[in-house]
């Protein structure tokens, strides 16, 4: 199981970094370099990704080209077509609504405070995953059995009651308003990834609650 929580930190740090404005260089090399078994569900959104970061184009002009792109999705200024935000998909197109101040509250229940402090709000997709990343880390790093299990059931009770709610309609508003494959692969590869890890942690926790 170690190596599977820890597994779980990485990922999550990852897809923190990838939907942080702006990207870096390092996090498009993580990506070049990342492999998955072919039959993964990962398989299809990794290779769009990569199928853009092979472009025979200068280094510094693609990573520009990215973040361009990605602040027409995501940044802005003004309206965007896919908002980051948990509040818009669940609230109306409200933004800082009830979700942002739910998971703000988790967040401080937790001690995790943002490496951003709050000048993003909690519900923006990068905060969440750097939450999970959080608790990833807090599974691993745990030295009684229990205190592991509580961290896992925060992650599945986040995933399950908060983050899958809206995670899928924004990754369907991602790849209709971008025809990038880093970005539309960025969605597949995201849903896919957050998808696989609750059903994970589902089936591990069944367990874990039958051997007590």
């Amino acid at each position: 199981m170690e190596e599977e929580l820890r597994a779980r930190e990485g990922l999550y740090s990852l897809l923190r970094a990838l939907f942080s404005y702006p990207l870096t260089y390092e996090v498009v090399d993580a990506i070049k370099s990342l492999t998955v078994m072919p039959d993964s569900p990962l398989a299809s959104g990794l290779e769009q990704m990569q199928s853009r970061l092979q472009e025979p184009v200068d280094r510094g002009a693609l990573i520009e080209a990215l973040n361009v792109e990605m602040t027409r999705l995501m940044e802005g200024p003004g309206r965007v077509p896919a908002p980051p935000f948990a509040s818009f998909y669940l609230h109306g197109g409200q933004l800082m609504g009830p979700a942002a101040t739910a998971a703000r509250q988790l967040y401080l229940k937790w001690q995790a405070i943002p490496e951003t402090g709050w000048q993003i709000p909690a519900d923006h997709i990068a905060i969440e995953l750097g939450f999970l990343a959080y608790l990833a880390r807090h599974a691993c790093e745990a030295t009684a059995p229990e205190e592991r299990i509580r961290a896992l059931q925060a992650s599945l009770d986040f995933l399950r009651h908060h983050v899958w709610n809206w995670l899928p309609g924004f990754c369907q508003a991602l790849k209709e308003a971008s025809t990038d494959p880093f970005f539309t692969g960025l969605a597949e590869f995201t849903q896919e990834a957050v998808r696989l890890d609750l059903q994970w942690l589902e089936e591990l926790l069944v367990e874990e609650a039958h051997r007590s």
